[in-house]
């Protein structure tokens, strides 16, 4: 395996994302630098101690679990113990309660401790299957005593079955180390058919790492992609776009998939063709671009087109129109392009259409672009007011006032927050205003009854919109991760609505106006200073206490997908 230096424009991209990003494109991140040690390269001394410090910082601050995860996922690849030691003794200890977050954590401790996991204590509580297949991922064999360790497939449960699965994918796991009648493709052959949904999931993944395995190990057949779950569906199009050899066969999958309704599908098949050009995949790719309505899935076709535009010219025409045509692409290029004659393209483009390269002497242009504090990423709010004239007055233009007033006040802010107000908001207006603002965070402001919220009709009076209405506008507008309804009564309506958003947070009772204010400042306000959903909530939580609104605080509920 030959060994790479990750280039700084790429490093750059891979650390704003972890400063700035939401936990999604933490997770993406966190899962690039695993994917590069994984396959031979590194980061250059600095770099990678600066990322060092920051993935430390992120297991300090009670991230998301998939964040987590990844964290000690790449301190299992790149920490060092005086580094990061404390961090995974941290988790171990705290997080007794989550089987994939400890296996991580193991993980990590047996590559702190070059394999001797006598040495680290908070080892002992952990299950003895469990702590020995996540130290193989990582440790040699040979320092691990494997006498009599065996699992039984058809009754091991499933925490230790998709252990299993990605010992097999790292190719560290001998044959019939399992099973006496399994090799390692039997059993991922096997546990493509398995009943929970992440095992097949796994099973799959094995078969994309593991370069000893092939599609012949696959334990699910392409011909039933639509009947899988969204997860097995990614991983499927990931594996077809990298290993079908069939040009036939794979430009069918590819087609098939493209079409597939939901993003997690679709994104796992763009992350399939990144690395992969064929004679013929332009055919599928520039067309799936101008249809795809997931804004994650065009960032990734866009790499795929700058990544191999110097060899096909349609693809080079394609980047550099997207160069001028959306600035929120133009990192994505730059990553794709970085080492082949493109990037310099790019590069005299970009200067051309007036980029003020104020690092010129140090940088390049995108990581001039990444450090200018005028390119914040900008989280996109679109706030629904409505006051009806029948019921009773809100102090909606106050909570506005304050929460411009707050975001002005913010220091260093980590995200740009732009909050667009739609005011007194019609029934047969809310779908327009949605579609217009694409918005990350949707809001309503307003009145509220057990399953409904109250917009206005075109007189200005109360008008009942059921909690169906709200889930299909939520379920449709996929640009929507938070929904925030500052409405009585909404937590009903919260409920149904969870499955289809990452974050919705309701009203169980009736809240006072003054509470209602208090709470959009201060959670918008904790936005600013990048702050997650969760945490935001606790904040303005925190703050309607120190207002003396302790009894509205706990009318407020989270509720995450």
């Amino acid at each position: 395996m030959s060994t790479k230096s990750v280039p700084s424009e790429k490093a750059a991209f891979i650390r704003f994302e972890l400063e700035n990003g939401d936990d999604r494109r933490k997770k993406v991140a966190l899962q690039e630098i695993a994917r590069v040690y994984r396959s031979g390269g590194f980061f250059a001394q600095g770099t990678r101690n600066g990322l060092e410090l920051i993935i430390n910082g992120l297991l300090s601050a009670h991230q998301d679990p998939k964040v987590t995860r990844w964290c000690l996922n790449c301190l299992a690849q790149m920490g060092t113990r005086s580094g990061s030691m404390q961090s995974v003794e941290r988790v171990l200890s705290q997080q007794v309660g989550d089987p994939e977050i400890i296996a991580a954590a193991v993980a990590a401790a047996a590559k702190l401790y070059a394999g001797r996991l006598d040495e680290c204590a908070a080892l002992g509580s952990v299950q003895p299957e469990i702590r020995t297949l996540a130290a193989l991922q990582v440790t040699p064999p040979s320092k691990l005593d494997l006498n009599g360790f065996q699992i039984t497939v058809e009754n091991a449960d499933d925490e230790v079955l998709k252990l299993a699965l990605i010992t097999v994918g790292l190719n560290r796991a001998f044959e019939n180390m399992f099973h006496p009648r399994f090799s390692n493709g039997e059993l991922v052959r096997a546990l493509g058919q398995h009943d929970n949904i992440i095992v097949k999931q796994y099973s799959v993944w094995s078969v994309i790492e593991n370069r000893g395995l092939s599609i012949d190990d696959l334990g699910i057949p392409f011909s039933r992609l639509e009947e899988e779950p969204p997860n097995v569906q990614s991983k499927l199009l990931q594996l077809a776009a990298e290993q079908v050899i069939d040009h036939q066969e794979r430009q069918h999958i590819i087609r098939r998939g493209s079409f597939l309704p939901t993003v997690e599908a679709r994104e796992g098949l763009a992350k399939g063709l990144l690395h992969q050009f064929y004679d013929g995949v332009h055919e599928i790719t520039l067309d799936w671009f101008e249809f795809e309505g997931s804004y994650r899935v065009k960032e990734l076709l866009a790499e795929h087109f700058a990544r191999f535009g110097t060899e096909f010219p349609p693809y080079q025409d394609k980047a550099l129109e997207l160069l001028e045509a959306d600035e929120k692409l133009k990192t994505r290029l730059y990553v794709g392009a970085e080492s082949t004659p493109l990037f310099g393209k790019l590069k005299a483009n970009d200067l051309r259409e007036g980029t003020r390269d104020l690092f010129a002497d140090e940088f390049d242009p995108l990581t001039a672009q990444l450090m200018e504090k005028t390119k914040l990423p900008k989280k996109k709010i679109l706030m629904m007011c409505a006051s009806p004239k029948d019921g009773t007055p809100l102090r909606l233009d106050e909570e506005a006032r304050e929460l411009k007033d707050q975001l002005r006040l913010v220091e260093n802010p980590k995200q740009e927050i732009d909050v667009t107000h739609a005011w007194a908001i019609r029934n047969d207006q809310v779908q327009m205003e949605v579609l217009n603002a694409t918005p990350e965070v949707l809001h309503f402001s307003g009145h509220g009854d057990s399953g409904v919220l109250c917009f206005e009709d075109r007189d200005g009076y109360a008008v009942p919109v059921s909690a169906d209405a709200i889930e299909g506008l939520v379920e449709l507008n996929e640009s929507i991760e938070c929904l925030v309804m500052n409405a009585c009564f909404s937590e009903s309506i919260a409920r149904q609505v969870a499955p289809h958003v990452k974050t919705v947070i309701g009203c169980t009772v009736e809240i006072e106006d003054d509470a209602a204010v208090v709470f959009s400042k201060a959670f918008y306000r904790a936005l600013a200073h990048g702050q997650s959903y969760r945490r935001a909530f606790d904040l303005a939580r925190n703050e309607l206490q120190f207002n003396g609104m302790a009894r509205e605080a706990k009318k407020y509920s989270f509720i995450a997908a």
